[in-house]
C-alpha cells in the first residue's frame, strides 16, 4: 500500500504526464469540477502578471501533440492532513530539450469520494529565475518518452 504522501504526489505527476501527452481530458479528470490555477508570470520589464485560469482553460493549453512539453518538480514536498494534501516545490519546464523556465509550484488536493483531486494550484513562471542546478538539468527521455 502506498504511503499517505505518495498518492497525492502521484496525482500531480500524472498531471505532468497528461500535459506532456497533450491530453486535455486526462488533465481535466485529475481536478475537481471547479478547480483553477493561478500563474504569476514574470515579465521582461520586471513586473509580474497574475493570471487565474480555470481547469478547463488550462487543459486546452495542452492540445499540440507535437509540442514536446515537459514539466517536472524535481524535489517535491508533500503534506497530508486527513482529506487535504499540499504538494509543492521548485520545477523545471522544457520545450523539447530546451529549458524554457523554472519556478515554484504549489497544488492543493482534496479527497473526494476516496479519490485525490486537484482543487487548485499556483505557479511562478520566470525564465530568469532558474538556478545553476536547474540550468544544468535535462528532461529524462525514459520518464517522458521524448519525441524527436
Amino acid at each position: 500500500m502506498p504511503s499517505a504522501k505518495a498518492v497525492p504526489l502521484a496525482v500531480v505527476e500524472k498531471l505532468f504526464a497528461e500535459m506532456a501527452a497533450a491530453n486535455p481530458s486526462g488533465i481535466l479528470a485529475l481536478g475537481t469540477p471547479e478547480n483553477q490555477l493561478v500563474a504569476i508570470r514574470k515579465l521582461r520589464d520586471g513586473s509580474s502578471r497574475v493570471e487565474v485560469i480555470t481547469g478547463e482553460a488550462f487543459s486546452k493549453m495542452f492540445t499540440n501533440k507535437e509540442a514536446n512539453l515537459r514539466e517536472e518538480m524535481y524535489a517535491p514536498q508533500v503534506e497530508v492532513e486527513g482529506d487535504y494534501a499540499m504538494v509543492y516545490g521548485r520545477y523545471v519546464f522544457f520545450v523539447g530539450e530546451r529549458l524554457s523556465h523554472c519556478g515554484v509550484n504549489q497544488f492543493n488536493l482534496v479527497k473526494v469520494e476516496g479519490v485525490w483531486k486537484i482543487a487548485n494550484g499556483a505557479s511562478t513562471i520566470d525564465p530568469g529565475a532558474c538556478t545553476d542546478k536547474e540550468k544544468a538539468m535535462k528532461p529524462d527521455p525514459k520518464k517522458w518518452g521524448l519525441r524527436k
